[in-house]
Formats: C-alpha cells, sequence, structure tokens
C-alpha cells in the first residue's frame, strides 16, 4: 500500500479555501480531470475523460475543515483507496493537503499529477 501526499499554500483566509475545497459535490470546479460531478446522499458521481468514478464520502467535517473519500468504480483498477482533504490555517491563508493511502503502488504516477493539477488550479482561481 502506497501513502502520498500532494499540498499547496493559498493566500486566502481558511473558510474561503474549505468553501471550494469541502464542496463536495462541486469537485469539478477546480479540479480538471473531472468533467462533471454531482452528489446523491454520501455518494459522489464524476465523469472524467477516463471513464465514470464513483466515490463514497465517508466524513465530512465542516468544522475540522477535512473530508475523506473512498472510490468504489473507477475506470482503472483499484483495490483500496482512502482519501483526506484537509484545510489548516496559516500566517498568511490557508494551507491545503490531499492525502492518499492507495493500492496497487502504481496508482500513485497516475494520481498525484491529477492532485497536483487540481491544487494549483484552486490555488488560482482562489488568488485571482
Amino acid at each position: 500500500m502506497a501513502v502520498f501526499a500532494e499540498s499547496i499554500d493559498i493566500a486566502a483566509s481558511p473558510d474561503d479555501v474549505w468553501a471550494v475545497a469541502g464542496d463536495v459535490q462541486n469537485i469539478s470546479g477546480w479540479l480538471p480531470f473531472i468533467g462533471e460531478s454531482r452528489t446523491e446522499g454520501d455518494y459522489r458521481h464524476c465523469e472524467t475523460e477516463a471513464g465514470p468514478l464513483r466515490e463514497r464520502i465517508l466524513v465530512h467535517d465542516d468544522e475540522a475543515r477535512r473530508y475523506e473519500y473512498t472510490i468504489l468504480e473507477a475506470p482503472m483498477e483499484i483495490e483500496f483507496i482512502h482519501a483526506t482533504v484537509q484545510v489548516t490555517p496559516t500566517a498568511d491563508g490557508a494551507h491545503v493537503e490531499w492525502s492518499t493511502l492507495v493500492t496497487p503502488d502504481e496508482l500513485v504516477d497516475a494520481f498525484s499529477p491529477i492532485y497536483r493539477a487540481g491544487l494549483e488550479n484552486m490555488k488560482r482561481q482562489l488568488e485571482s
């Protein structure tokens, strides 16, 4: 099982960053890999160029500015995945960390650039 994380500092209030990062239904608004997204209860459905994703939101905590999810169905073979998005305050704004446990290990090479692109896009949106 591989463990990896991508993170970024954003010059915006933690609440403003959480309003974007924690809005699980609208992940398509900042993550370029996702073309469309919607939620039904605890389940998030995403459309990508590679195919559909079905995820389950396991924890969504506005007070802690954190959510956790797992991918149930994907266009690639995933044995196990558990991801966490966490927003924490910094002296100049907010820090966002997207950490993941995944099997097989090779998926780190697929997910890491997607996470990085999404966090950079979120930063551009919030700092402009």
